[in-house]
C-alpha cells in the first residue's frame, strides 16, 4: 500500500477506537504514534531525528507543570476550604445555591482541572443538598456543562485551550481579553436559563432554613499552612505567566519554577501530588502529537484541508460558524483534545491557502472544542464524572433527562459564544 492509503486506515481506526472507548485514550494515541513512526520512517516520509521535533514536546512539558500545579492546589486544600465557606455563608438556602454553586464551578474550572473542580463541588453540592433535601441532578448537571465554559476562560484553562494558544502563540492578555468578556456573557445566559427553565425544579422540596452543624461536614483546609502558601504561588504563576512576553521567558520555563517552588515551598509531599497527577493527558497529546504529524506528512490532512476549504470557501464569515459547529459535533462524540489536534493542522492549512486570518478560526476551534463536549453525557470527561459522582450518590440522571437539560443550554451557549465571535470578528478585534 501507498502511504496515504496507509495512514488514511490508521486515521480511520484510532477514530473508531476513540470513539467506541474500548482502549484507554492514552493507549490509543501511543498506538497510533508507534504505528505513524513506524510506517513513516518505513516509506521514508520522516526520520528518527524528525520525532522530537513532530512530539510538539514544548507544549507537552507545559501541559505537564499546569497539571502538577493544579493537582497541588486540590491537595493544598483548597476546595476543602470552599467547602466550608459555602456551608457556612449560604449552605442553608436552595434558591441561592442554584446560582451560586454553578458560578463557583465556572470561576474554579478557570483556574483548576475541569475534571477535579467537578469532583469537589459536585461533592458539596450533594452533600448540600442530602442536608437540604434538594434534587441535585439538575443542578450537577448544570455544573458540568459550565466546566467546560471555565475551559475558556484562560490558556491554561482546559488542554484544548492550552494546544491552541500555544500553537497560536496568543499571549495571555491577547487571549484575555476575548476569552474575558465571553465566559462572562456566557455565565449570564446560564443563570438566565436557571432563572427562567430550571429555578423551580432546583428549588423545589429543599428546606428554606436547615439546623446544619458545620463541623460534622467539614473542616477547611487540611493544612492551612499548605494551603496559603500553595494559593500564594499559584497566583504568583498566573500574574508571572499573563507577563511572559515582558519578561522574555517561555511559558514552559514559567511554568517549571513555579512548580520546583511549590515543590520546595507548599510542604506538600511531592510524591502525594504525582500520583494524583493524570499522567495520561501528556501521554496522550505526545503521542497524538506524532499521529498528527504522520497524517501530515502521508497527505492526508491535505486532503481533508482541501474539502474543509472547499466547504469553507473564501468566505470566512461562512468559515468560522462551520468550523465552530463542526468541532462542537465532534467533540460531542470524541474528546476534545483529539478533536483539536486534529483540526489545528487543517486551520493552518486553510490560512496558508485562501490568505485568511487565522485567529478567528482558531477561536471556533477553543469554543468549539470546549463547549461541544456537553452536548452528550459523555463527550466531556467533567461531564462524565459529574453524572457519575451524582448516580454515586443515589440521583440517577438518564440520557434523556441529561439530554433535555443540557442540550437546550449548551446550543443557547454555542449560538451565544458564535454570535460573539462574529461580532469580534467584524470590528476587527480577532488579530
Amino acid at each position: 500500500m501507498d502511504p496515504f492509503t496507509t495512514f488514511s486506515l490508521i486515521f480511520i481506526v484510532v477514530i473508531l477506537l476513540l470513539m467506541a472507548e474500548i482502549e484507554h485514550r492514552a493507549i490509543v494515541a501511543m498506538l497510533a504514534a508507534v504505528l505513524s513512526v513506524y510506517f513513516g520512517v518505513s516509506y521514508g516520509l520522516f526520520e528518527y531525528k524528525d520525532i522530537v521535533e513532530m512530539l510538539e514536546i514544548d507544549t507537552v512539558l507545559f501541559i505537564t507543570a499546569v497539571l502538577i500545579l493544579f493537582e497541588t492546589m486540590g491537595k493544598s486544600g483548597f476546595f476543602d476550604y470552599v467547602e466550608k465557606y459555602i456551608i457556612e455563608r449560604i449552605g442553608a438556602r436552595p434558591g441561592v445555591l442554584a446560582y451560586v454553586l454553578p458560578l463557583i464551578v465556572t470561576i474554579f474550572s478557570g483556574v483548576s482541572s475541569n475534571i477535579t473542580v467537578m469532583l469537589a463541588i459536585g461533592m458539596i453540592t450533594l452533600r448540600i443538598a442530602k442536608m437540604l433535601e434538594m434534587d441535585a441532578r439538575k443542578l450537577i448537571i448544570v455544573e458540568a456543562v459550565q466546566t467546560d465554559v471555565g475551559g475558556i476562560l484562560l490558556p491554561i484553562s482546559s488542554v484544548a485551550a492550552l494546544i491552541v494558544a500555544t500553537k497560536a502563540k496568543l499571549s495571555f492578555f491577547d487571549f484575555l481579553k476575548v476569552s474575558l468578556p465571553l465566559v462572562f456573557v456566557l455565565t449570564v445566559v446560564t443563570l438566565l436559563y436557571i432563572r427562567f427553565f430550571l429555578h423551580k425544579e432546583l428549588v423545589a422540596g429543599g428546606k428554606k432554613k436547615a439546623d446544619i452543624r458545620i463541623g460534622e461536614y467539614s473542616n477547611g483546609a487540611r493544612n492551612p499552612s499548605a494551603f496559603y502558601r500553595s494559593l500564594v504561588i499559584f497566583v504568583s504563576f498566573i500574574i508571572t505567566i499573563s507577563l511572559s512576553d515582558m519578561l522574555g521567558l517561555s511559558p514552559t520555563l514559567i511554568s517549571f519554577i513555579f512548580v520546583v517552588a511549590m515543590f520546595l515551598l507548599s510542604g506538600i509531599n511531592p510524591d502525594e501530588i504525582f500520583r494524583g497527577v493524570d499522567w495520561s493527558i501528556p501521554f496522550f497529546v505526545g503521542g497524538f502529537f506524532l499521529f498528527v504529524g504522520g497524517l501530515e506528512k502521508s497527505g492526508v490532512l491535505e486532503v481533508v484541508s482541501h474539502v474543509v476549504t472547499k466547504i469553507v470557501g473564501s468566505n470566512l464569515i461562512l468559515g468560522m460558524p462551520f468550523l465552530l459547529i463542526f468541532c462542537a459535533v465532534l467533540s460531542a462524540f470524541i474528546d476534545n483534545i483529539p478533536v483539536t489536534l486534529l483540526l489545528l493542522p487543517i486551520v493552518e492549512n486553510i490560512a496558508l491557502e485562501t490568505g485568511f486570518n487565522p485567529i478567528p478560526l482558531y477561536w471556533a476551534l477553543i469554543v468549539g472544542g470546549n463547549l461541544g463536549g456537553s452536548l452528550t453525557n459523555f463527550g466531556s470527561p467533567s461531564v462524565f464524572v459529574g453524572i457519575r459522582l451524582a448516580e454515586r450518590k443515589g440521583y440517577h440522571i438518564s440520557i434523556g433527562e441529561y439530554m433535555k437539560t443540557a442540550v437546550p443550554l449548551v446550543l443557547i451557549q454555542l449560538s451565544t459564544a458564535l454570535t460573539y465571535l462574529m461580532i469580534l470578528n467584524s470590528l476587527g478585534l480577532l488579530q
